[in-house]
C-alpha cells in the first residue's frame, strides 16, 4: 500500500467521523432530571381573578312599557340578562343614520329595554362579552345597550349602543328570534318589577329613580385584614430589595423607586410608582383593559367590585364595591373603591382596601326604608346653594363605616347623588350626619 493510499484512507475516515460527530451534536437530547418550573418571583393570588362581564357590568335594567318605566338593580337578575344577550350574534354594526334627538325621543316613547352601565364602556373591550365577530367595527364608547322590542314584523332585530355623554348612537342587527324570545321571557313580565320614573338631569342626560319607597337590608361584616406582604410581592418589581418600616398607624414598603403605605387603622393600601416623563400619555384607549388585567394579575378582586369610571386622557380608572343586592357602596376615604392611575403603560398609583369582608355578623335581618326617588329629588332641590346644573346622577346605595372596633364594617343604606363630580350622601335633617357630607 503506497503512502498516497494510506493518506487518502485516513482523510476519508476523518470526514466520516466528522459527519457522525456533527449528527450526534444536532440530535443529542440530554437526559436531564425533571425540575419544577418555578418563576423567579412566585405568582401572587391575593383573592380571585374575575371575568370581564363580572367587572364591566350594568347597574340598572329599565323597561319602557306603554309610556311607563319598570326595572331592577338586582345582581342575579342583571346576570341573567347579560347571560342571554351574550349568546346573540351581532352583525352590521354601524353609526345610527338619524338625529340623536329623534332617537332619544323615540326610545322614551317606544317599547324598549335599557341596559344601563355606570360609565362609558369601549366597544373594543365589551365585544369580548358580546358575540361580535366582525373585525372592522367602528370604535366607540357607550353607557347603554337598548333592545328594541318592536321588531316582530321586521326582518332583523335591532340593538342600539347609546352614549349619553358623547350623544352618539350606534346600531347593530341581531336575529329577530332573539328579540322575540327576550320579549317573551323578560319584557312581557316587566310590570312585575319596581316602578321607576324618568328624571331629566339636563337636556341630554336622564336618569331613572324609583317611584316608591325603598326597603334595604342593613349589613354588618367582620373586617379581615389582608397580608401586606402579598401586596408587596405583587406590586414591586423585585420584592427581595424592598425595605419595610413601621410607624404610628402605618407600615411603609420602599425600594429605590416605589413606595407602598399601609394604613393599619383603615387597612387602606396606597402604592405609588413614579414614572418619568409624566406629561406623556400613551395608549389611552385601553386603560380600562389594562386596569382589569392588572388586578387580575395578582387576584385582587377581594369583593364584588365593578367598573364605574374612567378618564382616558388622564389614565384614571375607578372600581366600586357593590352589595350582594346590587347597590353601590360609598365611603369618603375610598374604603369601598379600587383606584388606578397609569403613565406610559405603567401603573403609577394604586389605592385600594387591604381587607376582606367576612361573613355577615348580624344574624337577624334589619331593614331601613328610604324615601322614594321623588321625595329625594325634592329634598335635594330645596337644599341651600343647590345648583341643578351640577347634578349628574342619583341613586340608593350604602355608606361604609367602621364600627367602634375597627374590625367591624357597617353598610348603612342611604340616598347618594353625584354633584360637581363628587358623590355625596343626602342627609335628612332628622338623621345623624355620618355620611359623605
Amino acid at each position: 500500500m503506497t503512502y498516497e493510499n494510506i493518506k487518502s484512507g485516513m482523510l476519508t475516515f476523518l470526514v466520516v467521523l466528522s459527519g457522525i460527530l456533527t449528527w450526534n451534536i444536532w440530535t443529542y437530547q440530554p437526559d436531564y432530571e425533571l425540575v419544577n418550573n418555578h418563576k423567579t418571583v412566585e405568582e401572587v393570588n391575593i383573592a380571585t381573578q374575575k371575568d370581564l362581564k363580572k367587572i364591566v357590568k350594568p347597574h340598572q335594567i329599565i323597561y319602557q312599557v306603554d309610556g311607563k318605566q319598570f326595572g331592577s338593580v338586582d345582581n342575579a337578575y342583571i346576570d341573567g340578562i347579560i347571560g342571554v344577550i351574550t349568546k346573540w350574534k351581532y352583525f352590521d354594526v354601524g353609526k345610527y343614520p338619524g338625529r340623536v334627538a329623534d332617537f332619544t325621543e323615540e326610545i322614551n316613547q317606544g317599547h324598549n329595554t335599557e341596559i344601563i352601565f355606570p360609565d362609558e364602556v369601549p366597544i373594543d373591550l365589551y365585544k369580548r362579552v358580546l358575540n361580535i365577530s366582525e373585525k372592522d367595527i367602528p370604535k366607540f364608547d357607550f353607557d347603554r345597550i337598548i333592545i328594541n322590542s318592536e321588531t316582530q314584523q321586521k326582518q332583523e332585530g335591532i340593538v342600539y349602543f347609546y352614549s349619553q355623554k358623547n350623544q352618539e348612537v350606534y346600531v347593530s342587527n341581531v336575529s329577530p328570534t332573539y328579540i322575540n324570545d327576550f320579549t317573551d321571557k323578560y319584557y312581557d313580565s316587566a310590570k312585575k318589577l319596581t316602578p321607576y320614573f324618568l328624571y331629566p338631569v339636563s337636556d341630554t342626560k336622564k336618569i331613572y329613580l324609583p317611584t316608591e319607597k325603598v326597603d334595604m337590608v342593613m349589613h354588618t361584616y367582620y373586617q379581615n385584614p389582608l397580608d401586606s406582604d402579598q401586596f408587596k410581592d405583587a406590586l414591586f418589581t423585585d420584592p427581595s430589595f424592598v425595605q419595610r418600616s413601621v410607624g404610628e398607624g402605618v407600615e411603609e414598603y420602599t425600594d429605590d423607586a416605589s413606595k407602598m403605605i399601609v394604613d393599619t387603622e383603615t387597612n387602606m393600601i396606597n402604592y405609588v410608582n413614579p414614572v418619568r416623563n409624566r406629561d406623556s400619555v400613551i395608549g389611552t384607549t385601553n386603560v380600562l383593559q389594562k386596569s382589569i388585567e392588572f388586578v387580575n394579575g395578582h387576584g385582587g378582586w377581594t369583593e364584588s367590585y365593578r367598573y364605574v369610571y374612567k378618564d382616558d386622557f388622564n389614565q384614571n380608572v375607578l372600581f366600586r364595591l357593590y352589595s350582594k343586592e346590587g347597590y353601590p357602596v360609598f365611603n369618603q376615604m375610598g374604603m369601598s373603591e379600587i383606584y388606578q392611575q397609569w403613565r406610559q403603560s405603567e401603573i403609577s398609583r394604586y389605592v385600594r382596601p387591604g381587607f376582606h369582608l367576612e361573613l355577615p355578623l348580624n344574624p337577624d335581618v334589619e331593614t331601613k326604608t328610604l324615601p322614594s326617588g321623588q321625595e329625594a329629588v325634592e329634598y335635594l332641590q330645596h337644599k341651600k346653594d343647590f345648583k341643578p346644573e351640577l347634578l349628574e346622577n342619583m341613586m340608593p346605595g350604602y355608606y361604609l363605616t367602621q364600627g367602634t372596633e375597627n374590625s367591624v364594617i357597617l353598610l348603612e343604606p342611604g340616598w347618594f347623588y353625584l354633584y360637581d363630580q363628587e358623590w355625596r350622601q343626602l342627609i335628612w335633617e332628622e338623621e345623624l350626619n355620618n355620611g359623605l357630607e
